[in-house]
This record gives C-alpha cells, structure tokens and sequence, in this order.
C-alpha cells in the first residue's frame, strides 16, 4: 500500500501529524462536502415552493384548484401570496407589480 521509503518521513513525525499528513485528503474532502452542503442548506432554505417553477406552471396554480400537493393558492401566508405574484409579474407578465401596502398609500 504505502511505499516504503516514506515511511522514514513519518517516523520522525508525532502521532497527530503522522494521522493528518496521510489522511489529509480525507480531511480537506470532508471539510468542502460540508461546507457544500451547509451553503446549499441555507440557499435552498430561503426559497419557497414555487421559485424553480415556469411560468406556465405558476398561472396554472394560481388560477386552478389544482395545488400539486402544496397549500392550496388561497390558504398561502399573505407574505408568500406576494413573492408568488410578484415572480409572476417580473418573469410571467408584462404587467408591473405594485405591492398591496403602496396600493393603500396612493388612495
């Protein structure tokens, strides 16, 4: 497995630097898996349901009962019922979204 003539190398070395020089490896690879993992948590953990859909698929579930296994489109929190027409307006539509709390303020 190991070449013999590094082991030379290693005896000089202590038993905590002999474990980390040849595991290193392993070490730094696991170190960025969970540093990837973590980043993508926190990325994903941010997103709601609807953001990687098309647009075809976001009309459809605003303006049908069908939900596809997700809270139905008028028992969603006022927060979320906002960034779901709001990512329609920007992407979907040509239409300009204008939030329901400047709404109130221009009357």
């Amino acid at each position: 497995m190991t070449d013999k003539k590094f082991n030379k190398r290693y005896d000089k070395l202590s038993p905590t630097k002999q474990f980390l020089h040849k595991n290193a490896g392993f070490i730094c690879m696991g170190i960025f898996i969970i540093l990837v993992f973590t980043a993508w948590t926190m990325y994903t953990g941010d997103r709601e349901f609807f953001d990687s859909w098309a647009c075809g698929k976001i009309l459809y579930y605003m303006l049908n009962d069908e939900n596809y296994g997700y809270p139905d489109h008028a028992d969603l929190s006022e927060e979320q019922h906002i960034k779901l027409h709001q990512l329609y307006a920007d992407d979907c539509s040509s239409d300009q979204f204008t939030p329901p709390s400047t709404l109130d303020m221009e009357h």
